[in-house]
């Protein structure tokens, strides 16, 4: 008899001391039902995750802690059901607490039976995994943004390939009545050059399609020297005049700056130039006026200043002046066009140049002016202009490998003019034959192409002989950069090609 009162006192300790376990949990709501629902037990994770006092709760059906619309379709009792049937079921769903706020719960609800197999009631676990949710939503969330980012890349850089491919034809085209403007009508010379001109302004805008990408993935590259900035000013006014002159607007020019030679990659800064004048350009009406300025402080930095008389700028539109696609309002858009990345890649630009670049505006209708100051260096001995080419110092066996007819048409007359033997192929298959049953010098090789890639080409054409070969592509990623390097090409030149820069290749491979 002692001994079972001791086992006796042993299991009601044992009884006790796990109550006391169960009650001081404050991660996990613990609680006991009676075969109803109505609650009969509480611990303190209850009351801390549903906000109800012992006192408050016990005796009241579990189903307030479920939301109108489960209650409504039964959701409780079909717990309790199901639970009773299966042994345990565990769920994840919105709770409701006292206040009437929701929280994302994990439920694990167990059936107590006696040793007749009868149900006693049930046990009830129930923890808040609101911020693991969250978390993973979070996480999922991320993931899909740099699905959505990739894609965009994707998108992008498929699209400045496309819209590339008829602007290498027309340029090789300008350049080639360009080079021989003594046997066209004078009258036509300047109409070469005007459309020689735009064609290189359209590939700009199809790059500030790819800068954006790569200005958010911390990839863009500069090219520092020393560059005349009134030489750079005046060439951004040249490659807007045909839009100043559209509009017949009034342009005044003062160049006071006495110190005007930067540290800069000198395109790069005669993008941010003509971005602020397009822009000035753009907001600006028929007749109105543009006024640009340069001049030095007493710290020596050049102020480049553009001011016009334009639509201006609210004071609500300045804090997103430089977001990339944001613009004033859809009438803006509609009215003016334009995808809003000028502005937001001038001041990406002109940051990488330790510079600054600023707006200011009254308001609506009153114009706007921008500046950029930059810091500026001693003046160089100018480099001598590029002597006009003649014939390259050896003419060169040349295979070009073009699918775009009028491409491959353009290219091999320049080629030819250049002084270069030129053969021409259309796919892989014709340029492999080619290339193993002639003596070329070098491969001018498109990537894509019909029945395969320029990587083909190339990585089938190395296995056999070591050649010299120029990537000629619409695709102009750094990625693309690499493959290309990667797959043996010795250049890369992306489409609307510069034909200087390809025939300063040429010569080089020539000497």
């Amino acid at each position: 008899m002692g001994d079972n009162g001791s086992i006796t006192s042993a299991l009601h300790q044992t009884a006790e001391q796990f109550q006391i376990l169960v009650d001081s949990v404050e991660e996990y709501a613990i609680y006991m039902l009676d075969p109803n629902g109505t609650v009969v037990t509480w611990n303190t994770g209850a009351q801390k995750i549903k906000g109800y006092a012992p006192e408050e709760i016990i005796g009241k059906n579990f189903a307030c802690f479920y939301t109108a619309e489960d209650v409504a379709a039964g959701k409780p009792q079909r717990n309790l059901r199901e639970a009773a049937r299966r042994g345990h079921i565990r769920d994840q769903g919105l709770r409701v607490r006292k206040n009437g706020s929701t929280f994302e719960a994990e439920v694990i609800l167990t059936a107590l039976r006696n040793n007749d197999g009868n149900l006693r009631g049930y046990s009830k676990v129930t923890r808040d995994i609101t911020d693991q949710i969250r978390s993973r939503e979070s996480q999922a969330e991320k993931i899909a943004a740099q699905k959505a980012s990739k894609a965009k890349d994707d998108f992008l850089a498929a699209l400045s390939h496309e819209l590339r491919t008829p602007l290498t034809p027309a340029l090789a085209a300008a350049t080639y009545l360009e080079e021989n403007a003594e046997k066209i009508p004078q009258e036509f010379v300047q109409d070469v050059q005007l459309i020689k001109r735009n064609v290189k302004l359209q590939a700009r805008l199809i790059d500030d399609l790819l800068d954006l990408t790569r200005i958010t993935r911390g990839k863009l590259r500069l090219d520092l020297e020393n560059c005349d900035a009134h030489t750079i000013i005046k060439n951004a006014i040249d490659t807007a005049s045909s839009a100043i002159a559209a509009k017949k607007l009034k342009v005044s020019t003062t160049l006071n700056a006495r110190k005007h030679h930067i540290l800069a990659d000198c395109i790069r800064l005669q993008q941010v130039f003509w971005n602020l004048i397009n822009n000035a350009v753009k907001f600006t009406h028929p007749f109105g006026e543009i006024t640009i300025d340069t001049f030095n402080d007493d710290a020596g930095r050049f102020h480049f200043e553009i001011a016009d008389n334009g639509i201006g700028i609210e004071p609500e539109r300045m804090a997103s002046l430089f977001t990339p696609f944001e613009q004033a309002d859809a009438s803006i858009t509609r009215q003016f066009g334009g995808l809003g990345l000028g502005l937001a890649i001038s001041k990406h630009l002109v940051d990488r140049h330790h510079g600054t670049i600023e707006a200011e505006s009254r308001g609506r209708s009153f114009g706007a002016t921008f500046r950029v100051t930059l810091g500026t260096v001693p003046k160089e001995n100018a480099k001598p202009e590029a002597v006009s080419r003649g014939r390259p110092p050896k003419s060169l066996r040349v295979l070009l490998v073009e699918d775009h007819r009028d491409t491959r048409c353009m290219l091999s007359r320049l080629l030819t003019h250049f002084g270069h033997q030129v053969l021409t192929a259309d796919n892989v298959r014709s340029a492999l034959d080619i290339v193993g049953s002639g003596d070329i010098d070098v491969l001018v090789c498109d990537i894509g192409l019909p029945d395969g890639s320029g990587y083909d080409v190339i990585s089938q054409t190395r296995r056999t002989r070591s050649i010299k070969a120029v990537a000629l592509t619409g695709f102009g990623t750094d990625d693309d950069l690499r493959r290309s390097k990667e797959a043996g090409f010795d250049f890369h030149l992306v489409k609307p090609v510069d034909l200087h820069e390809l025939q300063t290749i040429l010569d080089k491979l020539a000497a």
